[in-house]
């Protein structure tokens, strides 16, 4: 069991957290963490002598302060009901290291959260019966109500919606969901769902998420998304979306539903044909170069129809991709050129039967480097194409953060709507941390250039230190707290979220 010890350093008292450790006979000391230098007591709060005070508990308090501050800016503490501070631990948990429910309440003891919420402590059967109450909300009203108030929170009219499709494994085989397949990460045979993010361009708002077996696919997910983003009353703008997502049937019901569209087309043999209508040699010229950030393009377009959806078809050339590509094949093949190893399948077609290299096959492959094929409706310059599309990663990026610091994978629970439960807890804890991001970025402390991850980690080590009266005192019984010695940085995080935060 862990304790604070006392250092005393050049008239200085030094707090860390320590514990006993019996190795080889002998009991040592194993350092867990820093926590700071002991207050100076405060007339107003603290005894006149810290002799007389004693520490009673060190509390991580600056990340889960900010936390419970922007839950309440949306209306999440109201808005959940009576399992709402259950409910919200486990949202907060996810933005911090969970693992397990059980995890969750001996986490929930090393935070202020008890005296955020005002209760002495969450039980492992409470977080199980905010999962059974989240199960009864609607899904979809309450996604609309966190989108609409988060719009208002960063005063959002942009129309533009970035949506795509990912998979995640679990744990667990009693989950009708999960069917076994190939995930992104190219690992065959692990137990999939896919889930479907549709977030705002402009500020990565969440707007919805979908959760669906693996084996439904990505266009039928995106038909189901249209529904979605009208029922919110999203029936007009822009919508980017990857390439796994262009079948017509998708494409002609956004046709009909007024938005104007920005999607992805695979390089399969039907839109190699139409890019080879085109004259290629001229592409990579000065009058079709556009600059995005600190990428160089080159695009050129024609008039295409998807089904009966008329728009054009975007040719575009990444001209540092482009070299990167040729340079990785030439390297693969001269690889097993030179050494006595089994060609890749994809590698096969490159080498003659007599084991040389076939140039044609080459040739035909160099075509495509650095290539991108979009088709688009509306009227839109080549440059907001190329913006709008290759901002696309935006969503990627949200996927990244929920799989990483809400540990989206791998989700523990095994049964239908413990899945869709959990996936709700990552979505509210996405919901804050997009706010968390968008204050951030339009702070004027200093910050905007700092990421939410390390924010949060920044605010991890804001502790609220808790002192009892010594023995024997008056005052033995009441507790006094100070915030340990807050950097400059951390001070500029607190009062980004809460202007009027004081130490």
């Amino acid at each position: 069991m862990s304790f604070i010890r006392k250092i005393k350093r050049k008239g200085r008292i030094y707090l860390a957290e320590v514990e006993n450790q019996r190795k080889d006979g002998k009991v040592r000391q194993k350092f867990i963490r820093y926590i700071g230098t002991e207050p100076s007591p405060e007339k107003s709060a603290f005894p006149q002598s810290s002799n007389d005070l004693h520490i009673d508990s060190v509390k991580i308090h600056g990340s889960v302060l900010v936390l419970h501050e922007l839950a309440k800016k949306i209306g999440l503490d109201k808005l959940l009901g009576d399992h709402a501070q259950s409910i919200l631990t486990l949202v907060y948990a996810h933005c911090h290291e969970y693992k397990s429910i059980r995890d969750v309440s001996k986490w929930f003891q090393k935070t202020d959260l008890s005296v955020i919420f005002g209760v002495k402590k969450i039980t492992e059967k409470q977080l199980y019966r905010a999962l059974f109450a989240l199960e009864d909300f609607d899904q979809l009203s309450l996604q609309k109500f966190v989108y609409e108030s988060i719009c208002k929170i960063c005063k959002e009219s942009d129309t533009s919606v970035i949506y795509d499709v990912t998979n995640t494994y679990f744990y667990g085989s009693k989950c009708h969901l999960s069917k076994n397949g190939k995930d992104k990460e190219g690992v065959q045979g692990r137990p999939l769902i896919q889930i479907g993010l549709a977030v705002t361009k402009k500020f990565g708002i969440p707007i919805f998420h979908q959760v669906h077996s693996s084996n439904v696919s990505d266009s039928k997910i995106f038909s189901e998304a249209i529904h979605i983003l009208g029922d919110l009353g999203i029936r007009h703008g822009n919508i980017v979306y990857d390439r796994g997502m262009n079948s017509k049937a998708s494409i002609l019901k956004l046709s009909n539903k007024h938005w104007h569209i920005i999607g992805g087309m695979p390089l399969h043999k039907g839109i190699k044909s139409e890019v080879l209508k085109m004259d290629l040699s001229k592409v990579e010229s000065y009058r079709n170069r556009i600059q995005q950030g600190n990428s160089i393009f080159y695009s050129v377009s024609r008039p295409y129809s998807a089904g009966t959806v008329k728009g054009r078809l975007h040719i575009i050339i990444n001209a540092e991709k482009k070299q990167h590509d040729r340079e990785k094949r030439l390297k693969k093949l001269f690889f097993y050129k030179n050494n006595d190893v089994e060609v890749e399948k994809s590698y096969k077609k490159f080498f003659t039967k007599a084991g040389g290299i076939n140039s044609h096959a080459l040739q035909r492959a160099e075509v495509y480097d650095g290539m991108s094929v979009i088709f688009s409706t509306g009227r839109h310059s080549r440059e907001e194409i190329i913006r709008l599309y290759f901002e696309k990663d935006l969503v990627e990026k949200c996927f990244q953060l929920m799989k990483g610091v809400l540990s989206l994978r791998p989700i523990r629970c095994w049964l239908d709507e413990k899945v869709k439960a959990h996936m709700m807890i990552c979505y509210l804890s996405y919901a804050l941390l997009a706010t968390f991001s968008f204050m951030l970025k339009n702070s004027k402390l200093g910050v905007s250039e700092l990421s939410v991850p390390s924010a949060l980690d920044e605010l991890e080590e804001v502790y609220k230190v808790y002192h009892r009266g010594s023995s024997g005192q008056k005052d033995s019984n009441q507790l006094f707290f100070n915030i340990i010695s807050l950097t400059s940085l951390q001070e500029k995080i607190l009062k980004s979220i809460i202007p009027d935060f004081k130490v």
